[in-house]
């Protein structure tokens, strides 16, 4: 066996997927994946938001520096001072601007290149905020940017400055870095707790159950490998309870049908060798029927027939013990000639208690296996002549219906009983006329093969009727 036997009845698969392929490691490298893409959507946001403060607190710098200009005598500082208060900012120019005054203006004298469009602190839009952010962060934005803002002090106050780019760049890079790490620890951590998560709730008892079939289905008779259901009451407690009772169902067939297949091999070599007892029987009897004595000759019929019945149910069994059927070997059969070959084997064209009609076309061909069509219409006019001891009529009638050929034989016998019509294509059980019922069972297997059906149309006192419904030309 490829599967060992574990404690609870389950097997290790024998093939398990490597540790790439496996279900726990594509899931939590699923689970990585999600967070970081989450921490993508909440980073984009969370970086226009930390452009957006670093400037607003340039312009607070901004405000303390013209507050020192306003408390210098005259509004004048030296040039040493408003290089320091440039510093401080970290900027290159720096204006505050009132309704009732000029503006105060610190710069470093150096010439600025020409600016773009200022940023205005006081309305600005979080998808422009994105892409000036991504543009900064790229490197791909202007040396110098213009800002304008309210004064933390008085919103009535204006204030700007022109500030370089690269250390905006710059202390955006390291915040993506921290948002990064963070991130990357928070998906790390996140994965791990789903991963165990995961592998506790559904990957271990789904391995249970893939053990469980593994093993039944290397050893189905093995009762330990039958899987033992846990006391979940979730879809995979339902699966483990449905896969026990399969099972123990499929146990039980497997069981029964290997008795049935050794009983089978007993019956045939027991119908075997009794074929060959009632063949010396059947010459015993046979001599009997010449005998001069009235009384032999009266009573030898009854046994000849007995023989004879005792001899086909043993040839029946062992043919339906047999391999299965081969698969049919279609050819094109003109099927009223055909008809007609079957009814002079079993003499009707000599006999002239049973009126034979052939009500077949005689244009009407099918596909179909010779030997196997033979067999079936044999065993349904075969029955039907046994229904009718002494007179009756038999009629075979033909017609092509949506594509099929539909073959019905007919006859004026006194139908089926109850019990052979409730198992009527069962095995020794729905014989008509104290048959065995195996010619039925054997007659409805071919007609499958083929893609057909047997069945039994009508049945009383005035007759019965079976239809075979076979596929047709193309």
């Amino acid at each position: 066996m490829d599967a060992s036997p574990l404690h609870d009845g389950s097997a290790v698969p024998p093939d398990r997927p490597a540790s790439a392929a496996s279900l726990s490691s594509r899931l939590l490298l699923l689970t990585i994946l999600f967070v970081m893409l989450a921490e993508i959507l909440i980073y984009l946001p969370s970086m226009a938001r930390f452009r957006i403060s670093y400037l607003e607190a340039r312009i607070e710098l901004a405000d303390q520096a013209a507050l020192a200009l306003l408390a210098a005598p005259n509004g004048m500082v030296s040039a040493e001072l408003e290089n320091e208060l440039l510093r401080n900012v970290g900027g290159k120019l720096v204006a505050m601007r009132r309704q009732e005054s000029n503006a105060l203006i610190l710069s470093d004298r150096q010439e600025l290149p020409m600016l773009g469009k200022p940023v205005d602190l006081s309305k600005w839009m979080w998808w422009e905020a994105i892409v000036d952010a991504v543009v900064t962060l790229s490197g791909n934005a202007d040396r110098y940017i213009r800002v304008v803002g309210p004064s933390p002090r008085d919103p009535q106050t204006r204030i700007e400055l022109v500030l370089p780019t690269a250390p905006l760049a710059e202390a955006l890079r390291d915040f993506s870095w921290r948002i990064f790490s963070l991130s990357l620890l928070i998906s790390l951590v996140t994965a791990g707790l789903v991963y165990l998560s995961l592998q506790w709730l559904l990957v271990r008892p789904m391995q249970r159950l893939i053990g469980s079939i593994v093993g039944f289905r290397s050893a189905p008779e093995d009762a330990r490998q039958i899987i033992r259901p846990s006391a979940r009451r979730d879809e995979l407690g339902l699966a483990e309870r449905e896969l026990r009772v399969m099972q123990q169902d499929l146990r039980h067939a497997l069981t029964q049908r290997a008795r049935l297949a050794q009983l089978g091999i007993a019956v045939s070599k027991i119908s075997h060798d009794l074929r060959n007892m009632l063949a010396s029987a059947q010459l015993v009897s046979d001599r009997l029927a010449a005998s001069d004595d009235p009384t032999v000759r009266q009573v030898a019929p009854r046994l000849v027939s007995a023989v004879d019945r005792a001899i086909a149910l043993c040839a029946q069994t062992l043919r339906y013990g047999k391999a299965e059927e081969r698969a049919p070997e279609p050819e094109i059969i003109a099927l009223r000639d055909f008809i007609e070959d079957v009814a002079a084997g079993l003499g009707l064209a000599d006999d002239g208690g049973i009126c034979w009609h052939n009500a077949v076309p005689e244009d009407l061909k099918l596909p179909a296996d010779a030997e196997h069509l033979y067999r079936v219409l044999n065993n349904l006019m075969r029955n039907a002549i046994q229904a009718m001891p002494g007179n009756g009529d038999l009629r075979a009638a033909a017609a092509v219906s949506n594509g099929e050929v539909v073959i019905e034989i007919a006859d004026t016998g006194s139908g089926l009983s109850e019990t052979a019509k409730s198992h009527l294509f069962e095995p020794f059980r729905g014989g008509r006329n104290g048959g065995s019922g195996l010619g039925l069972a054997i007659a409805r297997e071919l007609v499958r093969a083929h893609g057909g059906e047997l069945e039994l149309v009508r049945t009383g006192p005035l007759g019965t009727t079976f239809r075979v419904r076979l596929p047709g030309i193309g």
